[in-house]
């Protein structure tokens, strides 16, 4: 009987790779809380405008009518926060939000404001 030799197994190495320097975790949370609050202001202002829609189609819903105001509310306070958090990213952060994404937030976040600030003056 021959006897086989055993090779110790090897034991996998962690390599930590340096990216450079990046973002504290409170800059990487405030950007999160940033986005989230630009995306649910597009979903809002998007099912607002399909609630809207929809109630035009079929005046005899009041609840259609309801839920587009309600959406459309949300969206502006919504906004009106994703606006207070805007100055507070550009503080935290070491680089500034891509440009175009930063355009689109600020049109997404004021875009519901003014259309509420307009229904009121009109009422």
């Amino acid at each position: 009987m021959s006897k086989r030799k055993i090779k110790p197994r090897r034991q996998k190495q962690v390599r930590h790779v340096d990216h450079g320097p990046g973002e504290t975790r409170t800059s990487d949370a405030a950007t999160v809380a940033w986005t989230v609050s630009v995306t649910t202001v597009f979903l809002c202002n998007i099912a607002a405008v399909a609630a809207h829609l929809y109630a035009e189609a079929n005046p005899q819903l009041s609840g259609a009518r309801m839920l587009s105001q309600l959406l459309l509310f949300s969206a502006a306070a919504i906004g009106f926060l994703s606006l207070m958090l805007l100055p507070a990213v550009f503080r935290l952060r070491r680089t500034p939000p891509p440009t175009g994404f930063l355009v689109f937030a600020v049109c997404s976040a004021l875009a519901p404001i003014l259309a509420v600030l307009v229904q009121a003056m009109q009422r």
